[in-house]
């Protein structure tokens, strides 16, 4: 009778643990449904300094290993024409691309973060442009437009088409199921040399300054 007493505990203390462990994860409300080919995005804890350079792809500026950024194709969004120009590297400084959406919560929890990077990095010297490269379809147009009145760090930039997705991956040097965000920092030469696959996070500046400030 004791030794079933003690199994009868063992089960509902082992059922007890299982329980709780299933209720640290939240399921996804109905607002978080994202893009099936994005499922898997979501906010991450900001990882340890030792575990993960910023970079998690660098490029040389020449020779052997060296890559161009060369714009993807791009659709036109409606409005004035915003920012400075065309995309691509320009202006005798670092250019910042950032692939995002406007359904993506990362991306858009670290539009602040940036825009304070920016103004840091052009008070210390080292001024950064950004480029805002939007994967959104073309069912989010009045969403994407509705953005640039948000103080962006950056001008907005539309990729033509889902199609043009995966060359870009390719061209970054990331696998074609990376998750966004994803970040290049071009150089005033117009060489990649720097690509990040996730959210960035505070203590990473020392990390992105030292890049951008040789």
């Amino acid at each position: 009778m004791r030794s079933d007493r003690r199994a009868l505990a063992g089960a509902a203390l082992l059922l007890g643990l299982a329980l709780a462990a299933g209720c640290r994860e939240q399921p996804p409300s109905a607002a978080e449904a994202l893009p099936e080919r994005f499922a898997g995005v979501r906010r991450q804890a900001a990882p340890a300094a030792e575990q993960r350079a910023f970079c998690e792809k660098s490029y040389p500026a020449a020779g052997e290993g060296a890559r161009r950024w060369v714009s993807p194709p791009l659709r036109p969004l409606p409005g004035p024409e915003d920012g400075a120009g065309a995309a691509g590297p320009g202006g005798g400084g670092w250019t910042w691309v950032n692939l995002w959406a406007t359904w993506c919560a990362p991306c858009v929890e670290e539009m602040e973060l940036l825009g304070r990077w920016r103004d840091g990095l052009a008070r210390d010297g080292v001024p950064v442009r950004f480029e805002l490269l939007s994967i959104d379809e073309a069912e989010q147009e009045k969403e994407l437009v509705a953005w640039r009145t948000k103080g962006l760090p950056g001008a907005i930039r539309w990729l033509r088409s889902g199609a043009d997705l995966a060359p870009l991956l390719d061209a970054l040097g990331v696998a074609r199921d990376a998750m966004i965000p994803v970040h290049a920092l071009v150089d005033p030469s117009g060489a990649l040399r720097c690509v990040r696959v996730g959210a960035i996070h505070e203590q990473d500046y020392a990390a992105v300054k030292g890049l951008v400030g040789r």
